[in-house]
């Protein structure tokens, strides 16, 4: 698995090359439900658990409430 070159906008402020999936999933799963649109979500649906995905958002204080409330809805 490994994050395509179009989300590069979405990490301005990291070295794209070195985010590694497996070690910095936590931040990228942040990142693109915070900034992300449908594509975005679609990838982060298509990589990674759903239960892993409200587990991280839940916890993360970097997402908004409003992100937070939009994936509490999901199945």
């Amino acid at each position: 698995m490994k994050l395509t070159r179009s989300f590069q906008p979405f990490f301005w402020d990291t070295d794209f090359k070195t985010i590694d999936l497996k070690e910095n999933c936590d931040f990228v799963i942040c990142r693109l439900s915070e900034k992300g649109g449908l594509r975005e979500f679609r990838w982060l649906k298509k990589n990674f658990s759903m239960k892993q995905l409200k587990n991280v958002i839940k916890n993360s204080k970097n997402v908004s409430a409003k992100t937070k409330n939009f994936w509490k809805f999901l199945k």
